[in-house]
Formats: C-alpha cells, sequence, structure tokens
C-alpha cells in the first residue's frame, strides 16, 4: 500500500502539462467500533472519531464528454477522542460527470468557459478506491473503499479552479483491532468493523498548461 501511495503522489506532483490540484476535507466517521456488557449504549460505546484530510489529484478527461478523471492519494488523521489515535493512507480514481455539459468538448473542466455557471460546473462524482488504517503501534489494515459526491467548479481565472465538494466513502471492514481500557478499567478489543466518512471539501485545481488558456 505504501508503494502503491508513493508511485501516485509521484504521478499527481511530476506533471505540469495538465492540471493537478490538492483538497482539504473534514470527515464525519460513523464506526460504532464496540459495545461491551454493562456498557451504558449512550455514553460507553468506543466509536471511531472525526478526522482532517489533505488529497492531492491529477486530472485527465476524456476527448469529448465531460467525464474526468482524477486519479488521487490521500491522507487523513483522525482527531483526539474516545479511540486510540489513528491515521489513513488511501487512493481513489475519482470520475466526475458534468450532466448539465455532457457533450462539450472543450478542453477543461472550467478554465477560460464561458456560460452559466452551475450548468457547466456541477458535476456528480464517483471513487473506488483502496485504504490503509493504522491505530498508533498498531499493524496497517487495507481495505477496499466505495465512494460517490458532488461538486460545482468555480471558475477563479484560467489558472485557478475552486471546487466546494460533499462526498461520503465507505470502507469496507477497514478499521484494524486494537486494545483498550475504559474508564471503568475494562480491557476490551474493538475494530474490524466497516467506517463510513461523510466528507466536506475544498479542492483547489491548478492548470499551468498555456496552450490551452
Amino acid at each position: 500500500m505504501r508503494q502503491l501511495f508513493v508511485s501516485l503522489l509521484v504521478v499527481c506532483s511530476c506533471s505540469l502539462m495538465a492540471q493537478f490540484g490538492a483538497t482539504a476535507y473534514y470527515n464525519f466517521n460513523d464506526a460504532r467500533l464496540l459495545d461491551w456488557p454493562g456498557a451504558d449504549l449512550g455514553t460507553d460505546r468506543l466509536r471511531y472519531d472525526n478526522s482532517v484530510e489533505a488529497a492531492l489529484h491529477y486530472w485527465f478527461r476524456l476527448p469529448k464528454r465531460r467525464i474526468e478523471f482524477q486519479p488521487t492519494v490521500y491522507y487523513a488523521r483522525q482527531l483526539s477522542g474516545s479511540t486510540p489515535a489513528s491515521n489513513e493512507l488511501g487512493a481513489q480514481f475519482k470520475t466526475n460527470i458534468y450532466l448539465f455539459d455532457l457533450s462539450t468538448d472543450c478542453n477543461c473542466p472550467t478554465f477560460g468557459k464561458q456560460g452559466p455557471q452551475l450548468q457547466k460546473g456541477f458535476f456528480m462524482q464517483l471513487s473506488p478506491g483502496i485504504s490503509s488504517h493504522q491505530f498508533t503501534d498498531q499493524d496497517r489494515h487495507t481495505a477496499f473503499t466505495v465512494g460517490g459526491g458532488i461538486g460545482v467548479d468555480i471558475g477563479i481565472s484560467n489558472l485557478l479552479t475552486l471546487t466546494p465538494i460533499a462526498a461520503v466513502r465507505h470502507t469496507l471492514g477497514g478499521i484494524p483491532t486494537f486494545e483498550q481500557t475504559t474508564t471503568d478499567g475494562i480491557m476490551v478489543t474493538g475494530g474490524d468493523q466497516s467506517l463510513t466518512s461523510f466528507q466536506l471539501g475544498i479542492q483547489a485545481t491548478f492548470r499551468l498548461d498555456k496552450r490551452h488558456y
């Protein structure tokens, strides 16, 4: 998994002839890790806490349809909370489908285009991938992910497009097992359950190929 992450990172960062970008997310994570005998389900259930995420992507598209691809690598860090600290490395192959502008043959998502912002900028996103999770001092656990979302490209200039994104990513059994002592002194084991992350983010995409301005 680490080798895949490094390889995709190199691809995303080395090409200056097309489009590349970065995204920051706040992840609202939903994974109830563990109940134990006698637990108060309202307060004692161990949970996977929310996280912040940084992602890098590279861009290319179909020549005559506005179906665009963003191979992406990301790193997420869980915020402090009731479970041991964790981090996540992952890769996704994001596909953006511009439902209201599908037949446009422009070689760009928003840069240099004219027309209604919502029509040319709104897209639906599909994002299969793979992720690797690790709690502090524990082994990594790798699992497949599925996801989707929506976003709107907002062209700031020929160089820069900003994109608010709302997405969801579901990790299939992606949480590794861990042990932790509860507040009442009980040693419990949790993990090995699926994780769903509801994501709000802002993406900045850059285009350095002036031939297509």
